[in-house]
Order: C-alpha cells, then structure tokens, then sequence
C-alpha cells in the first residue's frame, strides 16, 4: 500500500514551487485574485482502505492576505483553485 509521503513534483499550480527535500511548498503567486490561488497534490492519495489518516501542516508565513487553505480533493480538481471552491 503506497501512502502519501511528499509532494508531487508534476502535480501541482505553477503558482507553487516545491523545495528540494519534496516536503516544502512556496507560494509565488501575487495573492491579489481567485486567479492567484494554488495547489498541490501529495505523492500518492490516502488508500480508501486507510480508515484513520494523519498528517500536519506547518504554516511558516501567513502571507500578506493571510488567506491560505488546505483540504482534500480528487484527481480532476483544478489546482489553480482552492480545495472546495469547485463541485466536481
């Protein structure tokens, strides 16, 4: 069973840059519109058959506007919205 254990390199907003160990995500974008948002997805997505998944985030700078968001999604999300902007 693979599990989500970094970021997706190919998998991601180009508002988004991810450093070297995989594991920490820069936002680029101006944060002046919708237009401006980013996502990422993980490495793997968390197996249905994983009943209890655990994971944390570390925000380091808030950003200018202070508008961050972090969830879930699936494979046909745009990542050029936030998580739970669009219904798929």
């Amino acid at each position: 069973m693979d599990l989500p254990t970094a970021w997706n390199l190919d998998d991601k907003s180009t508002n988004l840059s991810v450093d070297s160990s995989v594991l920490r995500v820069n936002y680029e974008g101006l944060g002046e519109s919708e237009e401006d948002a980013g996502a990422i997805r993980a490495n793997n997505p968390i197996p249905p058959q994983c009943k209890l998944f655990y994971f944390e985030v570390d925000i380091i700078d808030e950003g200018k506007n202070k508008i961050i968001g972090i969830g879930f999604c699936e494979k046909k999300v745009d990542l050029n919205r936030m998580p739970g902007w669009d219904d798929v």
